[in-house]
């Protein structure tokens, strides 16, 4: 076997032993974090059932837009925004850290120097929280929805079309529109 011969197949060798130790951890990592999101969501009293149709949500939005998941029911997306996805069979997001009984899943469910857009109208569906000041591109955002300007005091958000021109800016702060169509908005930056 000729010298280069040699180190080709060390080199070959030396590759997928480390590819089988690298990948061994981090496949115990996702089963483990998996695990712990089906755990959080039987936590929140949902049913196995409706804990699965909630993780099917969540890989949906996962394999169209680059995030992760943080919890059950919610990703943080690669540009800093929050997706929340609401519970099969509920009209408004929550937390599921904490169980339904604690803490109720509530109408413009939004924090504190927050804009949050909603899929549906009157503050209801998933929830896109967004909170630094610059564009969030938006992806599938389109049809009839709400949002609630949650920021501080006067801020007002812009809506860009395409082009990253403004087509309307919001009222200040604190202000929510019980219907928006979504369909022309492909950025909002919140400031």
């Amino acid at each position: 076997m000729s010298l280069l011969k040699r180190y080709g197949s060390l080199a070959a060798a030396a590759v997928a032993v480390l590819s089988v130790g690298l990948a061994g951890p981090a496949s115990a990592e996702t089963t483990q974090t998996q695990a712990a999101f089906v755990e959080q969501a039987r936590a929140a009293g949902l049913s196995r059932e409706d804990a699965g149709a909630l993780q099917t949500k969540v890989d949906r939005y996962l394999s169209r837009q680059d995030g992760r998941q943080v919890s059950a029911n919610e990703i943080v997306l690669a540009d800093g925004a929050t997706l929340t996805v609401t519970v099969p069979g509920e009209r408004y997001v929550r937390e599921l850290s904490t169980s339904a009984r604690s803490r109720a899943a509530a109408q413009w469910e939004c924090d504190y120097e927050y804009f949050c857009m909603f899929r549906q109208q009157l503050g209801m569906g998933d929830r896109l929280a967004l909170y630094h000041c610059q564009d969030y591109a938006l992806q599938g955002w389109t049809g009839e929805g709400s949002y609630y300007n949650h920021q501080t005091p006067g801020t007002r958000a812009l809506f860009k079309n395409q082009n990253r021109n403004v087509i309307y800016t919001t009222p200040g702060a604190t202000f929510s529109e019980a219907s928006y169509n979504w369909t022309p908005v492909w950025y909002v930056k919140p400031c």
